[in-house]
């Protein structure tokens, strides 16, 4: 994977040159050599590669470009170090190797180190790092201490379903890591890899990865994000995976306004069938990159740290567990998907239905961030798209997005939502008619149904809705599903069906913690809306914006009119 266009820029325009994959034990044994035998011959060269199991041809490009960093120059020509990265790509290597190397031993004494270095916080389970102790006990230069810098720290540990060999192969996997954390990752893939290896080895992979992160707000900007990411088994048993971020890569320079300290996880095999991850998550942020508003939404760290990071990968163990399991004891219920086949189908659409979902939310994002979030004004942000993708309806598509702040707690909203019997008292879709589930099964936290409008034979649309809610934050997300599609699903057919996700997002409005007032804590509420236009590309009219932000005034007002909420 390449990083966007916008943030990957050379120093001097040159392409990026090819690099050769090698483990950290063949580059670590590859210095070695070098230290007392910087010219091998060819005999020795093909020793060389014999022993370390790699080609003639590498060994003989390694130790040609290695020779070029140790040529004598005056110290005035002296070239910076993006410049080495760029001319000696071995050089970069060799850093990089030491900086994963001293992150996995602070990870390492994070993770294994309680009082003093840790302390309790103030305002959840999670642990938060005592800085002058962290300073002491990790000394270092860092070019990006500066005066309006601020840490977020967090330390928290969650036991999930899942082996852990096999829990660390598919968090190695950046490419997927959207997929696996789509409430929290926008995007993330593999820019580089410096070293590919056995799992069995006690140095194993090293990465260097791209990814940006989101919230369950728009209110809160998204994260961008360059580090390495290193893995080695510890013990029999027990792998550590480290996160650090590093300025540049192949000589491109990267100044992002969020840098992560050493931080990631240590995952112990517990028996057969369960793990413990302990998580830690540890990063800087540049002040002037950030408002106020997003330093009170973002303070106590709910929105990216270590417990949301365990609570939406206990999601996601919960949810791969119920994919493996082909025999269910039956419910007394003829409402729950018993049948494998059933809850595959089910399992997969409500996969594609969440990220399809989260994907237009970060979409919109990008636009601009909404600046209005009470009840009485709404800061509404609309496109018009067209989309040919096979997964979603053909044609021209309204969306709609906005967020707003009501004085209840997010689990009275996301009861109201998430409850189908109460759907017909915000829902257009129902016409106001009562709902209720025909099929539904549970996984995780997460409730997976499908509803349809009672005593309406006619109808030929039901409605296909996951919800989610855990200590840090909730959704309900749904879409419209035509009763063939329903049907198909429930009998286990395929689950490639076209669908247009629409739905909510609740979180705490953290706000409420750092300002001391006597009100309740509130909630914040994201809603985005989408429906298809019957109109060519030409027929396009700003009316069509006007209608969906119809649409969602009029559900958001009667959601306030349902939790009883004064409008003085």
């Amino acid at each position: 994977m390449n990083l966007p266009e916008e943030e990957s820029r050379g120093l001097n325009g040159e392409e990026k040159r090819p690099s050769y994959e090698l483990t950290l034990d063949q580059l670590v044994q590859l210095e070695a050599i070098y230290e007392h035998c910087p010219h091998p011959d060819d005999t020795k060269e093909d020793q060389i590669a014999k022993e370390l199991g790699l080609e003639l041809e590498q060994i003989k490009h390694w130790f040609q470009n290695k020779r070029k960093t140790k040529i004598s120059q005056p110290e005035s020509e002296a070239p910076t170090k993006e410049e080495t990265s760029l001319a000696n790509p071995q050089t970069e290597v060799a850093e990089i190797i030491k900086v994963a190397n001293l992150a996995m031993a602070e990870l390492l004494k994070l993770v294994t180190i309680n009082e003093p270095l840790w302390t309790e916080s103030s305002y959840g389970v999670e642990h938060v790092l005592v800085r002058e102790k962290y300073a002491n006990m990790f000394p270092r230069v860092d070019s990006f201490s500066r005066p309006h810098t601020h840490e977020e720290s967090s330390k928290y540990y969650k036991v999930v379903r899942m082996k852990a060999r096999q829990l660390v192969e598919m968090l190695l996997h950046s490419d997927q890591w959207a997929n696996l954390f789509p409430t929290i990752v926008s995007k993330s893939g593999t820019v580089k890899l410096i070293g590919v290896g056995s799992m069995d080895k006690q140095n194993a992979v090293l990465q260097v990865v791209y990814e940006e992160m989101h919230s369950l707000s728009p209110l809160v900007p998204s994260r961008k994000l360059l580090f390495l990411r290193c893995c080695q088994q510890i013990g029999n048993g027990t792998w550590a995976i480290a996160h650090v971020s590093i300025d540049s890569i192949d000589g491109h320079v990267h100044d992002f306004p969020v840098r992560r300290l050493p931080s990631g996880c240590m995952i112990y095999q517990m028996n057969e069938e369960f793990s413990m991850v302990h998580w830690i998550e540890h990063v800087k942020i540049n002040d002037k990159m950030e408002t106020k508003l997003d330093r009170d939404l973002t303070h106590n760290n709910a929105v990216y740290g270590a417990q949301r990071w365990l609570c939406a990968l206990h999601r996601m163990c919960e949810r791969f567990f119920c994919t493996t399991i082909s025999n269910v004891p039956p419910e007394t219920s003829q409402k729950v998907m018993n049948a494998f086949n059933a809850r595959m189908a089910a399992m997969k659409l409500s996969n594609r239905m969440i990220r399809s979902f989260f994907e237009i939310v970060y979409m919109l994002r990008r636009e601009g961030f909404l600046q209005s979030y009470d009840e009485k004004n709404y800061d509404l942000k609309t496109s018009l798209r067209k989309n040919t993708e096979p997964e979603m309806p053909q044609g021209i598509i309204a969306t709609a997005i906005t967020c707003i702040r009501f004085p209840v707690p997010p689990q009275d909203i996301f009861t109201l939502l998430g409850e189908g019997r109460k759907r017909p008292k915000w829902d257009l879709l129902t016409c106001f008619l009562p709902m209720s589930e025909i099929s539904r099964f549970t996984a995780g936290g997460n409730h997976v149904s499908i509803m349809r409008t009672q005593n309406d034979t006619e109808s030929n649309v039901m409605i296909f809705q996951d919800s989610y809610t855990d200590p840090l934050g909730s959704y309900v997300v749904y879409a419209p599903i035509s009763t063939k599609n329903a049907i198909m699903i429930t009998n286990g057919g395929n689950s490639m069906v076209s669908i247009l996700p629409s739905g909510f997002l609740i979180s705490e409005d953290n706000r409420a913690v750092v300002k001391s007032s006597k009100k309740p804590r509130g909630s914040l509420l994201t809603m985005a809306y989408q429906f298809l236009i019957c109109c060519d590309e030409e027929s396009i009219q700003d009316e069509h914006k006007e209608i969906i932000g119809r649409i969602v005034v009029s559900t958001l007002q009667k959601i306030t009119n349902s939790l009883n909420i004064s409008e003085d």
